[in-house]
C-alpha cells in the first residue's frame, strides 16, 4: 500500500507533448498568482457575498496546508521526476493545490446549486489533481490528504457560517480572530514561518474592513448584463496588476522589515479590492451602487 501511494513510475508512460501543456493549465490554476487575481474579479464581477467568503475559505486553508507542510516535513517525489520547479524546496504533504482547489472549485459548485457548475468544477478540481501528479511535484499520498483536508474545511465553514455567533458578531471580533491566529501562527511555526502568512492575516483584516465599510457607504450591486460584468473583470484585472507593480515600488521607497511590509501589503491589497476598486468601478457607472455614493 505504501508502495501505491508514494510511486510515480506509472504516470511516466502518460507524458507526451499534446497532454503536458494542459497539465501545466491545469497546475497554474492552483498557483497563488492566478487565486489573487481570480477571487477579486470574482468580487467585482460576478458576486461579491460569495467571493466574500471565498477570500476566507481560501485564506484559511492556505495557512493550515503551509502549517502542516513544515510540521510534517514529507519530501516531494525525487526532483528527476518533477517538471514543475516552482515549489522549490517546500515539503510536498498535503498537497496545497489539491487542498485549494477542493474548497475553491467545491464551494462554488455547492453555492451554484446547478449540475453544470458540479460538472464543471468536478473536472477542475481532477484536472489540477492529476496535473501535480502528471508534473512529478506531488505523490499519491500528498494530494489525497491535501483534498481530504480541503473537504473538512469545506463542511467546517459550512456549519460554522450559519451560527450566529459568527454571522452577527461585530467587525472587531473577527479582525482580533483573524490578528489572533496570525500571531499565534507566527509564534508557534515549525521553523520559520512563510511570508505569506502575514500577508494572508493583512489581507483578510483589510478585505473584511473594507467590505463593512463599502456596504455603508455604497453596498455596489454586480450588473446583470454580461458586456458590462466582462468590462469591469478586463478593468479589473488591468488596475489589480497595476496596484501589485505601485505596490513593489512603495516597497522599495519604505525599505520595512519583511514581517511588517508583508502585513502592510495584505492590509492594502484587502482595501484595494473591497472598497477602493468598487467606488472606482461605481463612480464609472460600470458597477451599481445600492446607496448614493459620498
Amino acid at each position: 500500500m505504501s508502495q501505491l501511494l508514494h510511486d510515480l513510475s506509472w504516470v511516466l508512460p502518460l507524458r507526451n507533448e499534446l497532454l503536458t501543456p494542459i497539465m501545466q493549465g491545469f497546475t497554474w490554476l492552483g498557483y497563488d498568482r492566478f487565486i489573487l487575481l481570480f477571487l477579486p474579479l470574482g468580487y467585482w464581477a460576478w458576486n461579491k457575498p460569495l467571493f466574500l467568503r471565498l477570500f476566507i475559505l481560501v485564506a484559511v486553508t492556505a495557512l493550515l496546508n503551509a502549517f502542516l507542510k513544515d510540521l510534517w516535513q514529507d519530501p516531494r517525489p525525487d526532483i528527476g521526476l518533477r517538471m514543475d520547479h516552482e515549489v522549490g524546496e517546500s515539503f510536498g504533504a498535503p498537497s496545497g493545490h489539491a487542498q485549494i482547489a477542493v474548497v475553491l472549485w467545491l464551494w462554488l459548485a455547492c453555492e451554484s446549486r446547478r449540475l453544470w457548475s458540479w460538472l464543471g468544477c468536478s473536472l477542475i478540481v481532477l484536472g489540477i489533481i492529476f496535473s501535480r501528479l502528471y508534473l512529478g511535484a506531488h505523490d499519491l499520498e500528498d494530494v489525497l490528504l491535501g483534498a481530504a483536508l480541503g473537504g473538512v474545511t469545506l463542511l467546517l465553514f459550512a456549519l460554522v457560517r450559519h451560527r450566529a455567533w459568527w454571522r452577527e458578531a461585530n467587525l472587531a471580533w473577527h479582525l482580533l480572530l483573524v490578528v489572533g491566529v496570525a500571531v499565534a501562527a507566527q509564534l508557534g511555526w515549525p521553523g520559520t514561518a512563510p511570508h505569506y502568512v502575514p500577508l494572508l492575516a493583512g489581507m483578510l483584516v483589510g478585505v473584511l474592513s473594507g467590505y463593512r465599510l463599502e456596504v455603508r457607504t455604497l453596498d455596489f450591486q454586480v450588473p446583470a448584463r454580461v458586456w458590462r460584468r466582462a468590462l469591469v473583470a478586463l478593468l479589473g484585472c488591468a488596475a489589480f496588476l497595476l496596484f501589485q507593480a505601485l505596490l513593489k515600488r512603495l516597497e522599495t521607497a519604505l525599505g520595512l522589515e519583511p514581517l511588517l511590509w508583508q502585513s502592510l501589503r495584505g492590509v492594502l491589497m484587502g482595501w484595494f479590492i473591497a472598497l477602493l476598486m468598487p467606488w472606482l468601478l461605481v463612480r464609472g457607472r460600470l458597477l451599481l451602487a445600492g446607496r448614493a455614493p459620498a
